[in-house]
Parts: C-alpha cells; sequence; structure tokens
C-alpha cells in the first residue's frame, strides 16, 4: 500500500500542487508558455490527472469539471508514491525515467520543459501537506 489511502488524497495533495502553479503569478505565465498537456497515470491508488499548461486547466480524475480537451503531448505513468517523492524534492525526472519508475508516452520534450519549473514548488508542496495535518506524509520519504 502506497502513502495515500485513495485517489481523493492524491487529487487532494498532489493535484493541488498542479493548481497552485497555475495559481501562482509569477510561475503560472511562465508554465503556460511552455504549453504542453501532460496526462499523469497514478496507481496504488488509481488515479489521473491531465494537465494544459498553455490553457491553466487541471483536470483531477476522469468525472471533473474541469476537462481538458486540448490533445495530450505525454502521458506519464507511475505509482502515487513516485509523484509524491517528486514533488518533495526526492526524484530525478530524468533518472526515474531511465530506471522505469515513470513510463513515457508521447514527447519527451513535452515533459523536460516543465521540469526545470517545478523547484520552487516542492516547499509548496511540503506546506500544502504540513496544512492540512499530514506530517506523515512528509516524514514518510526520509
Amino acid at each position: 500500500m502506497g502513502v495515500f489511502k485513495d485517489e481523493s488524497e492524491v487529487y487532494r495533495y498532489v493535484g493541488r500542487i498542479f493548481q497552485v502553479s497555475m495559481e501562482d503569478p509569477e510561475l503560472g505565465p511562465k508554465l503556460r508558455k511552455v504549453g504542453s498537456v501532460l496526462k499523469l497515470n497514478q496507481t496504488d491508488p488509481e488515479s489521473t490527472i491531465v494537465i494544459d499548461f498553455g490553457e491553466g486547466v487541471v483536470q483531477l480524475g476522469e468525472n471533473d469539471a474541469n476537462k481538458v480537451t486540448s490533445p495530450i503531448d505525454a502521458e506519464l505513468d507511475m505509482e502515487a508514491d513516485v509523484a509524491h517523492r517528486f514533488w518533495l524534492g526526492k526524484i530525478n525526472v530524468a533518472l526515474a525515467m531511465a530506471k522505469g519508475q515513470i513510463r513515457n508516452k508521447g514527447k519527451v520534450s513535452a515533459v523536460m520543459k516543465i521540469v526545470p519549473h517545478t523547484k520552487p514548488l516542492f516547499a509548496t508542496y511540503e506546506k500544502i501537506l504540513r496544512d492540512a495535518g499530514r506530517e506523515d506524509l512528509v516524514d514518510a520519504v526520509k
């Protein structure tokens, strides 16, 4: 069993970091310029997050009212724990791809354009967890 008990926790924490990034007054415009559309398929628990960086839309799950309609540039498959560890700054995307922890379908360039913009959000992700009283999720990967 992974660190998240169900898909709603993946959306509440991992999904939230994408929403925060798009709302950020400095980072949001930079991400919109990148313009890629990424689909993240997580397992343990099963969950799907689609981000249209160009439009600033984050779709949490298949039934979310925020529907991404643009074509997907890249689809990443990983365990939800891998996404969690990435946002805590513990995973290098290129290395995780090489090790098969993250599997990519589509344009690797679409993924790699976004990665450099994520580092400032590591502390934000940790704050989201701590503000929710989920220090256990922060401490799970130390």
